[in-house]
């Protein structure tokens, strides 16, 4: 090997040694059952930290750290454990948490509880003051995770006039293709990773910068819906005369007495959705449903007539007193069923996970014999973590939600070209079954005031522009804390 090879590899590894010893990435387990703990804070200052994921890891940035930074782990009901980067290095990365002990006879000596109705109108009584959230800017990392997973896609030509038999099998044979890929095939994913600055009035009225933003998605074996109509929709133009017009009768296809196919054969189809209101409208939304505002979907906090509670421990958090409440539908209207950690000291809300109980259901269209198609909202679930800023209200910390809807839709649809003297057309049939997952995390990596100037003084652009990424790249956010990706985001690779 050249002279000048060799010092170029011992530069590259010494460079890539140097850019990822700018990160520490570390675990979270049960001291006893080593199990991975999920949402526990790792904090290093007092609005600095990061939260674990799913599978207990975090990942630090070491830009303005050292060795002799301390670290506060904690997590509901467990002890909190303050430790340097440097123990944690020795430790191997690896931090065990020990369950915290129980403190109801130590704090209730007559082992007397107060009672749950009464905690719970504490918790109502003190919303306004706890949870204010008005001429704010908050740092925001967001990360949505989408995939449509088909259940059952079939397409058939019932008819093609002015066709052979061999084209209507070869193009049978290639909607086959289409279905038995879709099905067996595993989900393709889209991964969006986000860092903006919200800035938000009294009203959650907001702007928004965005500072970076990356897309991981595999174009080529995109199974969302649209993608399917696209795919499907290629097919059956080529049993049609891009040369003509069209009638079509369809639920999928836009109905046009003047279709020309030659148009929508070459217009170019951007199926991904870029547009910068809706990511804000969604950062926003997400924010304010997890604030117990009015029409919130939170109201197992909001309307407690709706639902049975229990008082079933007492715990701690960073030595403070915590209330485990229960919670269950009591009433038809009610839908959620999950836990809400409440502080002694001020009632407020620290944390909180809800789903769906069982048996219910969110919103739900069901068309399906009138027009072939059926909608209904099956998973809604998520765990939130608050946290207290410098004026001693709350905020939500962590949010991580996970949505999911089963889909329906049967659809027969016809070309009949647009010529008096011709019969020519074309009929297919389209059923479509799945369910569309999508699953969305938020941390907040910055809180402070803001005031009316340096809202104005934000401007907003119309579209984001995606980094568009073929698998995950860590560098990109060397210099944030983010949140760290789970096993499935640093595996998924775009194919060539």
């Amino acid at each position: 090997m050249k002279l000048q090879h060799i010092l170029f590899a011992t530069f590259l590894l010494g460079w890539s040694t140097f850019m990822f010893s700018q990160q520490i990435t570390g675990q979270i387990i049960d001291a006893k059952t080593n199990e991975p703990i999920a949402f526990a804070t790792v904090q290093y200052g007092e609005n600095s930290g990061v939260v674990s994921n799913m599978e207990g890891y975090f990942t630090l940035s070491m830009e303005r750290l050292t060795d002799e930074t301390m670290l506060t782990v904690s997590f509901m009901g467990y002890q909190s454990q303050e430790l340097s980067i440097k123990t944690l290095e020795s430790q191997n990365n690896l931090i065990k948490l020990k369950e915290a002990v129980n403190q109801l006879n130590t704090v209730y000596i007559t082992n007397k509880l107060p009672s749950v109705d009464s905690v719970m109108a504490r918790v109502q009584r003190n919303l306004p003051k706890n949870y204010q959230f008005s001429n704010v800017k908050q740092t925001l990392f967001s990360r949505e995770t989408m995939f449509f997973k088909a259940n059952k896609l079939d397409v058939d030509i019932d008819k093609s006039s002015g066709f052979s038999k061999k084209q209507l099998e070869a193009s049978n044979k290639e909607f086959n293709q289409l279905t038995n890929q879709i099905v067996n095939n595993p989900p393709t994913q889209t991964f969006t990773d986000v860092l903006s600055e919200l800035h938000l009035k009294s009203d959650l009225n907001g702007k928004m910068d965005v500072k970076q933003a990356t897309k991981l998605k595999d174009r080529k074996n995109s199974l969302s819906l649209e993608t399917i109509q696209a795919r499907v929709t290629n097919i059956a133009l080529q049993h049609l005369d891009t040369s003509k017009t069209y009638k079509v009768k369809s639920g999928w296809f836009k109905v046009d007495d003047s279709l020309s196919l030659k148009k929508s054969k070459e217009k170019k189809q951007d199926l991904d959705d870029n547009s910068f209101n809706n990511l804000k409208s969604e950062n926003i939304n997400y924010l304010a449903e997890h604030l117990f505002k009015d029409k919130s979907m939170m109201d197992f906090v909001l309307d407690t007539e709706l639902y049975d509670y229990e008082l079933t421990n007492v715990t701690t958090i960073d030595d403070k007193l915590v209330y485990v409440v229960k919670y269950e539908p009591r009433k038809r209207s009610a839908k959620f069923t999950g836990t809400i950690y409440i502080a002694d000291e001020d009632y407020a809300i620290l944390k909180m996970d809800y789903s769906y109980a069982e048996g219910k259901i969110g919103e739900k269209l069901n068309l399906k014999l009138l027009l072939g198609v059926k909608y209904v909202e099956n998973v809604n679930k998520g765990t939130v973590i608050y946290k207290k800023n410098g004026e001693q209200n709350y905020y939500p910390y962590y949010i991580n939600h996970e949505s999911g809807k089963y889909v329906y839709a049967h659809r027969p649809f016809k070309f009949t070209e647009n010529d008096d003297d011709s019969k020519n057309k074309v009929s297919f049939d389209v059923v479509i079954e799945g369910n569309i997952v999508e699953k969305y995390e938020l941390m907040s990596l910055g809180y402070s005031s803001s005031d009316d100037a340096t809202f104005s003084a934000v401007t907003e652009p119309k579209k984001v522009d995606y980094i568009q990424l073929k698998q995950y790249d860590p560098t990109l956010w060397k210099d944030y804390n983010i949140l760290e990706p789970l096993d499935e985001l640093k595996k998924f690779k775009v194919e060539e």
